[in-house]
């Protein structure tokens, strides 16, 4: 498949959710992945080329010159009630527009900070062994390809990495560039358009919510503006949730226009809710490699991920099913045929399912059709007395969430919703204001008795109009499990 093919074929991607197993041990460092030999060159030369463009522009101005200067003035007029100049009739120095063409580097920010002191998971989940059940255990939430919001969140949170530190290790050898286009461009999100600051701002929220660490924020407005510019400005998997917090506004505002390049164009940013302690590499969970989406190390999944160890039980009857309706076959009647696993030696990952012998599918592919969390994956089967056979039926899926004491989140004093995406309710204020009236009776010439006042304030009824705000999501991430699948159609699913 050419790029072209791949890059159409990835517009039905997203960021959902997935998982690892097991941790890399050994110290990571970001700047051992931060800028390659081939990524400094390029930011040397567009240095060079944007020194080079300086002299050009600023040697003339030493010069004086007759020509007459042609002012912008804004009339009266064209203000609005806080003298803020109206948007459509502002100049282009004040919106922006004009100013930058073409990308050019962001300046690097990266610390390379330690990474230690991760708590053991001490052992596997307990599985309860019930005759005639399936019990699948996953490890994290989503594909595992790229970036992990939860690990991201706690690397920033404990090893004070910067967001230019979590981009550089999910995204090795990429390098962060300025597109120059943000102020002028509108991107398309599931049919709605809009500026790129509302729009990649309601996405990251509705992807990490806004009690995340702040570079990690930002981290995840980088990723969704790049997945987005990959896609011709058109991520028809992305969703946006309206009102997003000023904190999240402020993070995206700080990155606006940043986006991965890798080779001279976009990269593929693709995301999930975690991974399990490593990254799945992006040919073991779908079907082309690309080199900038490898397995790295997420340290902190497997002891801080509260879909780490997730046991999802199902009846042999149910899925049998389950199997039979996706793939149009009849199982035989061993159930030890009917799943067998390849696993990744890097990573751990279920990268092919050989099914009763009659088919091979994409370990991925199968976690979609069974509803499974991930595609790090152990099959665990009791059998039926002997003798016993399987009925027929259905039956409920039943899943047990591992024990997880949650971490403390990280909370931010401007944490209140913004305008964006939804209409404010007017309050109204109260018409009168209440009197206080305080009559104080003279302290005694004795410093040790207290003195005694009494408090005639009139009673009164605030009739302020109140109203509830609902747009609060203190979960990071949506659960959704956005995937794509180039031999066939685009798969959404949990």
């Amino acid at each position: 498949m050419d790029n072209k093919s791949f890059k159409k074929a990835a517009s039905m991607i997203a960021a959902g959710a997935l998982a690892v197993f097991g941790t890399i041990a050994g110290t990571v460092y970001a700047e051992d992945t931060t800028v390659s030999s081939h990524d400094a060159a390029l930011t040397t030369a567009a240095e060079s080329s944007t020194a080079a463009v300086t002299e050009m522009t600023t040697a003339p101005a030493e010069q004086e010159s007759d020509e007459e200067i042609n002012w912008y003035k804004a009339e009266l007029d064209s203000y609005d009630d806080s003298l803020s100049l109206i948007s459509y009739e502002s100049s282009p120095e004040s919106s922006g527009k004009g100013k930058k063409k073409g990308p050019t580097p962001v300046e690097l920010n990266v610390t390379g900070g330690y990474v230690g002191d991760i708590p053991w998971f001490e052992s596997e989940p307990v599985i309860e062994a019930q005759p005639g059940k399936f019990a699948v255990v996953t490890y994290g939430w989503g594909h595992g390809v790229g970036m992990s919001q939860n690990g991201a969140n706690f690397y920033a949170t404990y090893s004070g990495w910067t967001y230019q530190d979590i981009l550089f290790h999910y995204y090795p050898d990429t390098y962060l560039m300025d597109t120059g286009e943000a102020y002028d461009e509108e991107i398309t999100v599931a049919g709605v358009s809009g500026d790129v600051l509302s729009m990649v701002s309601q996405i990251v929220f509705n992807e990490v919510g806004s009690s995340m660490n702040y570079e990690a924020i930002k981290a995840q407005a980088v990723a969704v503006y790049t997945y987005c510019k990959y896609n011709g400005n058109d991520a028809s998997d992305l969703r946006c949730k309206p009102c997003p917090p000023q904190v999240v506004v402020d993070a995206v505002s700080e990155v606006l226009g940043q986006a991965l390049y890798y080779d001279g164009d976009y990269a593929l940013t693709m995301f999930s809710a975690s991974s399990g302690g490593i990254t799945a590499n992006c040919d073991e969970v779908f079907w082309r490699d690309l080199p900038y989406l490898r397995s790295v190390p997420s340290d902190y999944d497997a002891a801080y991920d509260p879909h780490y160890g997730t046991v999802t039980y199902i009846d042999d009857y149910q899925l049998r099913n389950m199997i039979e309706a996706a793939y149009g076959i009849t199982l035989s009647s061993d159930p030890y045929n009917w799943i067998k696993p390849e696993y990744s030696d890097e990573t751990g990952y279920v990268t092919y399912v050989n099914i009763d012998d009659q088919l091979t599918v994409k370990g991925y592919e199968f976690k979609l059709a069974i509803g499974l969390k991930s595609s790090k994956f152990n099959i665990h089967y009791t059998p039926r007395p002997e003798g016993e056979a399987i009925p027929n039926g259905s039956s409920d899926i039943v899943v047990v969430e591992p024990e997880y004491t949650e971490t403390p989140g990280v909370w931010y004093p401007n944490n209140e919703p913004t305008d964006i995406g939804a209409v404010i309710p007017e309050v109204t204020e109260p018409t009168t204001d209440p009197t206080i009236e305080e009559t104080w009776t003279e302290p005694s010439t004795d410093w040790y008795e207290q003195p005694t006042w009494t408090d005639t304030t009139e009673s009164w009824t605030d009739t302020t109009t109140s109203w509830t705000d609902n747009s609060y999501d203190y979960n990071y991430n949506s659960g959704y499990d956005y995937s794509y699948d180039y031999n066939t159609n685009y798969n959404y699913g949990y």
